[in-house]
């Protein structure tokens, strides 16, 4: 796991009162990290394909770009490129939050938000039938940390936190953990069921570009994502939150990796998909039923085709010429409703 120069001096710049506190706290965390995981050994739910679920987005590029660039092209020698992948709307946020909870929420911005408590989410379907989670932010300084920006970590690209039914909860948001935790648990074979990892925002791609993203995806292939511990039972997503040029379709460069079938290693999947075929696909693989939202929408939520052929599920084909653009924001619920209308206490949002 890298740490960026910028992310060691951006840390250190604060004062040891400051530091201690996420120190003291991730390591009573780490603490029951274990208790929590060797309570879970004997109770894991194993999958109709795959055991293991992880998901690791960038920022903003379009399919284009990204396929043409080595790093990338060396990749997906090693998976299913997916090439009809869409993400849902513009900015960031509303991708995230939609990767979580099968919907945007009408979300048009990249603000500080508390999604209501009542709102369900996939981790309410994964814990209903007694499956684990995390979420793994580069970056963070604690766990379950809820402010909006501190060196290279963001809220927006958090799909947990937002969720008040998870940053609200301690018993919930215990699983909301720094990036490093990643290679603990493999190490441990610990791993969750369901995984999401955030890269910082210089690895992303976000405040950097494609090709130095794809040398530190690169790097992060080689020593995390192809350890045996983690590749053999987990199906591993590479994608992005949403593209780059905003008047075309918003398609981006999606890879799936790790427990695929070795024949389909270097190919191409060209079924359509979007962020909600994450959900319907991991609803699919343990059966665990719906949230009712976009993960219900037969035209947006296909599952991933070699997952789909061995559970013996029907995709619904649609012609390319009528995939929805999503290249616009989606009004909804919590549109021009960031924090001072929903945080319980008003005010200012935390830093």
């Amino acid at each position: 796991m890298r740490i960026t120069l910028s992310s060691f001096l951006t840390l250190s710049s604060f004062t040891i009162s400051i530091i201690a506190s996420p120190s003291v706290e991730y390591q009573h965390h780490c603490h029951h990290h274990h208790h929590y995981h060797h309570y879970h050994h004997h109770q894991r739910v194993k999958g109709k394909v795959f055991d293991h679920f992880l998901q690791v987005w960038f920022e903003n590029q379009d399919f284009e770009l990204v396929s043409e660039l080595p790093a990338w092209k060396t990749l997906a020698k090693e998976g299913i490129l997916l090439d009809s992948y869409s993400a849902l709307t513009h900015p960031s946020e509303p991708n995230y939050v939609a990767a979580a909870g099968g919907s945007t929420f009408g979300i048009t911005n990249d603000d500080y938000y508390n999604i209501p408590k009542n709102i369900s989410t996939i981790y309410d379907l994964l814990e209903k039938k007694g499956l684990t989670w995390k979420v793994y932010q580069e970056d963070i300084p604690s766990v379950g940390y809820p402010g909006y920006k501190i060196g290279q970590y963001v809220r927006k690209h958090n799909p947990a936190i937002i969720f008040d039914s998870i940053a609200q909860d301690p018993a919930r948001a215990k699983f909301v953990v720094p990036g490093i935790e990643l290679d603990i648990d493999i190490a441990a074979n610990t791993l969750p069921n369901w995984m999401f990892y955030t890269p910082n925002m210089l690895n992303d791609g976000h405040d950097t570009n494609t090709t130095y993203a794809g040398d530190w995806l690169t790097g992060f292939y080689q020593s995390t994502l192809s350890k045996p511990n983690l590749s053999n039972k987990t199906l591993i997503l590479i994608t992005f939150d949403e593209n780059h040029t905003k008047p075309i379709r918003n398609r981006v460069w999606s890879l799936l990796l790790g427990a695929i079938p070795d024949h389909l290693k270097g190919t191409n999947d060209s079924t359509y998909y979007t962020h909600y075929s994450t959900l319907h696909t991991v609803e699919q693989n343990w059966d665990l039923g719906s949230l009712g939202r976009g993960d219900a929408n037969k035209t947006d939520n296909n599952v991933f085709d070699f997952v789909a052929k061995k559970i013996g599920y029907k995709n619904t084909v649609v012609p390319v010429d009528q995939i929805p653009l999503y290249n616009s924001s989606i009004p909804g619920l919590l549109t021009g409703k960031s924090f001072n209308q929903t945080h319980p206490k008003g005010g200012i949002p935390p830093p």
